[in-house]
């Protein structure tokens, strides 16, 4: 059983809400931010999460053995994005299925995070939508505005 499924079936994964009577006025877009920014702030208390470049919250669920990859590598991941109600917006796991990509293709909180992890590492991602999709956001799901959290399994890096 891969790692990152058991997390998620363990409890390992948890969301941290927006703080109650987090007041956030304005438009649809100022409102989103608002609410994003309360949310990033309680990601960051979480146990073992620090901030790094860019505001991108990582905490490790499981630490791996293997190489790390490199902005310029292509990775093989299992991963899991949520909103910042704890949404499910895309995964790879109830497809059984892993993606494969080129990281300096991806969004900024990506090529911030996935270089601190080693293969085998399982962590959650938590990225402020600048380093996101930011205020376009993407599709129906993504709000312009919103924070994401990412529980990313890092598989191999090189072609799949």
């Amino acid at each position: 059983m891969r790692i990152f499924a058991f997390a998620i079936l363990a409890g390992l994964v948890t969301m941290t809400s927006v703080r109650a009577g987090t007041d956030c006025t304005g438009t649809d877009l100022e409102k989103e931010k608002c609410l994003s920014k309360a949310y990033l702030d309680g990601m960051a208390t979480e146990k073992d999460a620090r901030v790094v470049d860019g505001g991108v919250i990582v905490r490790p669920i499981f630490e791996g053995t293997g190489a790390h990859p490199k902005v310029t590598d292509t990775v093989t991941v299992g991963y899991y994005l949520t909103d910042r109600e704890g949404k499910l917006v895309e995964t790879t796991i109830t497809e059984d299925e892993l993606a494969t990509f080129p990281l300096d293709k991806l969004i900024a909180c990506w090529k911030t995070a996935i270089p601190l992890m080693s293969v085998g590492s399982l962590y959650k991602v938590s990225c402020p939508s600048d380093t996101a999709y930011g205020d376009r956001g993407a599709g129906t799901d993504i709000k312009g505005g919103a924070a994401l959290t990412f529980r990313i399994q890092l598989y191999s890096i090189g072609a799949k």
